[in-house]
């Protein structure tokens, strides 16, 4: 990039105080980046002889167009004249031109080469407030809005990201060849994402819109440009709030967390619907094996354990203190803990920034500046707490988890209570359970950055609802190397924000998130439902015998079959071919009528025969062609007062799973009835799913995650 260049046009139009650069002065930067460009000529505006000069030298036919820093959406304006085939037409539409702008928006004509092509495309940047820089590529032209097909990144791009962009489109079929034109030069095409990329260390540019970029003789060419400018100088990862946020956490601090041996409950009380009093009872009930101290002023004793007027008042130094206080009261809890030496601080206590108000967000601005001066570290405030099995901290009373190989950390304590429940259902232990409330000190860029290196976790998943800091979050992401499942919430339209540019219109947070996920290879899900069932996918199969992308699926119900198909094309799965060898095999145990020897298998009435149905899924699963299966479940068998056979079902696929050195899952259709079938098949490694739809779609995120890991190596 030529820098000086870039610079000194930059300076120039911040110094007349200008909103955006002028086309002419747009293609100038692109220049200096190497980005191609088509041949123009900037003209004086009234200079009728310049004007047909640099047209004959360009050759005919030309484009002409207004240029100005004050000019905008040329298009719409009618500012832009295609296809000028003669002289006599360019100073006609020169004379038109001029009638329509003023002398005070107009700086020129610029004269362009006529590119003649079907194919336009749209590269934008974009310096967002919150995510910074970031790189755009979709559809473009006039219906660019419209139709609504367009992909982010966050600047800068690694080069495998570029490429990855281009096939992210709904119609990156346009990109190969079209219509009899030629495919278009991946490479080329990818390298202008990637220098556009390179602006973002440049804070005085806010947006950059390539549209068109055509596709002419299979090379892309910037045809027009508009480049918006920053006087403010947005930095990255904008924090509005001013909250010094983002402080790394010692490696040494975490165990004091996660494993700590002396633990304060300040705010105890005896009401047993209490915070302070449930998480009291809880990490006895766990088998917590430290110490436990507990604090309220108003109690002196309570079954055995002394009651402490305040921090101060204990004996020795605590590690880890729970705050069930009032919110105006935290304050002094921080203090008071800093003093006693605390670690952490587990604020447990609603009342801050959740509620909207001025004063919430100030209360918590208090906190963390508190925590800061006194050494301090704080989980939440508004949270549930913490859930580790081997550190001996429960969420409710009564629970006694096994310690897992599962991560969760929720901005939500509803969601993370409902997760833990989850997981009991689906048989997975977990490692942690991390509530994370309004994150005001520990955020999910914090826990992510502790479990990938974390022994104790192989899978991590999420429930997020935002980050303070983005670019912290794609950093440490891009870092993992276990699989990584996050439900986002609210990625709705409603987030959206209009803008003067393209870009900024078709940018908005949701679409962002998407690029931050895509660009860290993160698993996105869209729902707890969702995020349950590919939890299980990933827990239960793991990466043993991965392979492709062919599926068999087996039923005893043609209409389940037909659903999976139709799912499969959904999801990217395709249906494999039983080589004749196999559907040989299986015509000899399966009778004729009702059933279907070709993929998807109807097994009919042999689904309600142990011996007929594990011999089809051994021969199946044996065809070079196959790569994995799914087993549906749930048939009628008319066999009087036993109408399914679920639990058989779960069974045999269980009896017969260790004989099958492929990835293997069930489909139970009626779940309010298959409860002890859905526990059978946990306990053989099995996950099982309650519609044909959802089974298909979570083995697709378990299959597209390891497909990329495999071909990244």
């Amino acid at each position: 990039m030529e820098e000086d260049k870039v610079a000194s046009i930059l300076n120039k139009a911040l110094q007349e105080k200008a909103d955006a650069l002028s086309e002419y002065e747009a293609k100038e930067i692109l220049s200096a980046l190497g980005i191609p460009t088509c041949r123009e000529k900037l003209v004086d505006f009234y200079a009728d002889q310049e004007l047909c000069a640099a047209a004959k030298e360009i050759g005919y036919p030309v484009v002409l167009k207004a240029c100005g820093r004050k000019i905008t959406h040329k298009t719409e304006r009618g500012l832009v004249y295609l296809n000028i085939p003669s002289q006599d037409v360019l100073l006609k539409v020169a004379k038109e031109i001029r009638e329509k702008v003023s002398q005070d928006e107009i700086e020129g004509l610029l004269v362009q080469e006529m590119l003649m092509a079907r194919r336009e495309l749209m590269i934008g940047y974009i310096r967002d407030e919150l995510f910074g820089p970031c790189v755009a590529f979709g559809l473009g032209g006039i219906l660019t809005e419209v139709l609504d097909d367009v992909t982010f990144r966050l600047a800068p791009l690694k080069e495998k990201e570029a490429q990855a962009m281009l096939d992210d489109i709904k119609a990156s079929k346009i990109l190969d060849y079209f219509r009899g034109e030629e495919p278009v030069n991946h490479t080329a095409l990818s390298q202008i994402l990637l220098n556009l990329s390179k602006l973002e260390k440049i804070e005085e540019i806010s947006s950059v819109d390539l549209n068109p970029v055509v596709i002419y003789q299979g090379r892309p060419i910037v045809v027009d440009a508009l480049v918006t400018l920053n006087s403010r100088k947005v930095p990255l990862a904008f924090n509005k709030d001013d909250v010094p946020i983002g402080l790394p956490v010692p490696k040494e601090l975490w165990p004091y967390l996660f494993q700590p041996q002396k633990i304060a409950i300040v705010g105890f009380s005896r009401n047993i619907t209490h915070p302070g009093h449930l998480i009291w009872k809880s990490i006895r009930e766990i088998g917590f094996q430290g110490k436990i101290y507990l604090v309220n002023p108003k109690i002196k004793e309570y079954e055995g354990y002394p009651v402490y007027p305040s921090i101060i008042e204990i004996p020795e130094p605590v590690e880890t203190v729970f705050v069930c206080v009032a919110a105006p009261m935290v304050a002094q809890v921080i203090k008071e803990a800093g003093a006693k030496g605390a670690r952490w601080l587990i604020v447990i206590t609603s009342g801050f920034s959740e509620l909207g108000t001025k004063e919430g967000r100030e209360l918590e601005k208090e906190l963390i500046t508190l925590a800061r001066q006194h050494g301090v570290r704080l989980i939440g405030p508004n949270c549930m707490g913490i859930c580790c099995p081997k550190g001996g901290l429960a969420f409710f009373p009564q629970q006694r988890p096994v310690p897992g190989t599962v991560s969760f950390f929720s901005q939500s304590g509803s969601i993370a209570s409902f997760y833990e429940i989850g997981m009991q259902d689906l048989n997975i232990p977990v490692a942690m359970l991390i509530s994370l409330g309004n994150s005001l000190d520990i955020g999910p860029e914090e826990i992510l950055t502790y479990l990938k290196d974390d022994p104790d976790t192989e899978i991590i998943t999420g429930y997020l609802e935002g980050a303070k800091k983005p670019r912290n979050l794609l950093n440490v992401l891009r870092e993992i190397t276990k699989p990584v499942i996050i439900y986002k919430a609210g990625k709705s339209k409603s987030g959206e924000k209009a803008a003067v540019s393209h870009t900024g219109a078709l940018a908005g947070t949701p679409r962002l998130w998407d690029g931050l996920f895509k660009q860290t290879g993160v698993i996105s899900v869209g729902s707890v439902e969702e995020l349950n069932e590919v939890t299980a996918a990933f827990y239960y199969l793991k990466d043993k015998y991965f392979s492709g992308n062919k599926i068999a699926v087996i039923t005893g119900q043609g209409g389940a079959g037909v659903s999976a198909a139709d799912a499969c094309d959904e999801f990217g799965f395709i249906l494999a071919s039983l080589s004749e060898e196999t559907r040989q095999k299986l015509q000899k145990i399966i009778p004729g009528a009702g059933t279907s020897i070709k993929n998807p298998v109807d097994l009919g009435f042999s689904s309600t025969k142990k011996e007929a149905f594990q011999q089809a899924i051994f021969i199946i699963a044996h065809d070079p062609g196959v790569d994995l299966l799914l087993v549906i479940g749930g048939a009628p068998t008319f066999l009087g007062r036993q109408p399914f056979l679920f639990e058989e079902f779960a069974t045999w696929v269980g009896e017969i799973a260790p004989q099958i050195e492929k990835p293997i899952a069930a489909c139970l259709v009626v779940s309010s009835l298959t409860q002890e079938a859905y526990q059978i098949l946990y306990r053989h490694k099995i996950p099982v799913f309650g519609t044909v739809q959802r089974a298909i779609r979570a083995l697709s995120r378990w299959y597209n995650y390891l497909n990329r890991q495999k071909e990244g190596e």
